[in-house]
């Protein structure tokens, strides 16, 4: 059966496109005046979106999706090059803020090549990447998508753990026996801990990419009068949710994209120029899209100036419920040696994985990698994965 699907023309594989009711349900949520500023200023929409996204897996990936109908996350599945055993997992990879499904291109093959993976399915955040996109509670202003009031930090969690668990319940993950692996990146990461220590009866072995939010904040944060005017001004367009989603619509379609680009070849300069072409034109369409999930993250997350150092912290960190994992979860934290995320979260993340023990509990670091070490040092990445 898979062989047969595996035949059939790429051009009408479901699993790279929601249904068509779902896209005109999400088109038609905006007003028709914002909508069409929208789109004649980014020239985008959530079809060019999945477009961009079909046309990414089609030209990296070798390996081709089983065909399904998508509901509300969007999201692509893959089946194995060969038959695996019966014990072989299932794969959830889950992406990080701002990012999409897509950035996990040059891990599929290698996980489907193995022989040790059951299904592998790649996911969309609500609000983000291909997925729906609720508009926020109170935009201020239509044609921006600025939002004067943030999500209370449950309402913000719920808001991504929620969809996710549904649609564990839609794609009938773990419903054979199987174990379920699910691997989450930077805020992805944050998530995917939160959703797992919220169901753990659902996921067997939890793998954090780069993640944010092992440590709690600081005692001796700085009070505002003392931080510097440029971190006064990030924290005000923190706490405006001011996005940098929202700066790259400002800027429209040639900017826009000109912005997105310098972006993605600053933080993965090693890309070739088709990669990161095809890259860069998928991530611009996740940018410019409808403004949603991005509303949440500060109500997650916030910036903090203390004595010592500076950085972004959770709200509710993970350290404390993380190092009472339930049941027989195992943990696996990757950062990369070269990750921005690392200095100030591997230490928190170390005493998580001491507390663990050897049996449940590691943190590796991977050499030649960045916070985008999925992409950095794809091979490594992969077999911290299936070990």
């Amino acid at each position: 059966i898979i062989g047969a699907k595996r035949k059939e023309a790429f051009a009408v594989v479901l699993s790279l496109r929601r249904t068509k009711q779902s896209v005109e349900r999400e088109e038609e949520s905006e007003s028709m005046a914002s909508q069409a500023v929208r789109r004649w200023w980014t020239r985008s929409s959530p079809s060019a979106l999945l477009s961009a996204q079909e046309k990414l897996f089609a030209s990296l990936v070798r390996s081709r999706p089983l065909q399904y109908e998508a509901t509300v996350l969007n999201s692509v599945e893959f089946a194995p090059t060969l038959p695996p055993p019966p014990s072989a997992p299932t794969v959830i990879l889950a992406h990080g803020f701002g990012s999409g499904l897509g950035f996990f291109f040059p891990n599929v093959d290698a996980l489907l090549d193995s022989g040790r993976v059951g299904r592998l399915l790649l996911v969309d955040w609500m609000g983000m990447g291909g997925s729906d996109r609720p508009p926020c509670r109170r935009p201020v202003r239509g044609l921006t998508g600025w939002c004067d009031s943030c999500f209370a930090a449950p309402d913000a969690l719920g808001f991504f753990t929620d969809p996710l668990d549904r649609w564990m319940d839609e794609r009938d993950v773990g419903g054979k026996g199987e174990e379920v692996w699910l691997v989450g990146h930077s805020l992805g990461g944050y998530l995917a801990a939160k959703y797992a220590l919220g169901r753990p009866d659902r996921i067997d072995k939890l793998v954090l990419a780069s993640p944010v939010g092992f440590p709690p904040r600081p005692d001796d944060v700085l009070p505002r009068a003392e931080l510097s005017t440029g971190v006064r001004l990030i924290d005000c367009l923190w706490s405006a949710n001011v996005t940098p989603q929202a700066l790259v619509r400002m800027a429209g379609s040639n900017r826009g994209r000109t912005l997105v680009s310098r972006a993605l070849r600053g933080r993965i300069p090693h890309l070739d120029e088709a990669r990161a072409n095809l890259l860069s034109d998928y991530l611009f369409h996740i940018t410019v899209a409808h403004p949603s999930g991005e509303f949440a993250m500060n109500s997650l997350l916030e910036p903090a100036v203390s004595r010592s150092n500076a950085g972004v912290y959770a709200r509710d960190s993970l350290e404390g419920p993380l190092g009472d994992l339930p049941g027989s979860m195992r943990l696996k934290v990757l950062y990369g040696d070269q990750d921005w995320m690392r200095p100030a979260n591997e230490e928190s993340a170390r005493r998580v994985t001491d507390k663990l023990g050897r049996d449940r509990g590691a943190l590796h670091i991977l050499p030649r990698s960045g916070h985008h070490l999925y992409i950095d040092n794809s091979d490594g990445f992969v077999q911290h994965i299936l070990t």
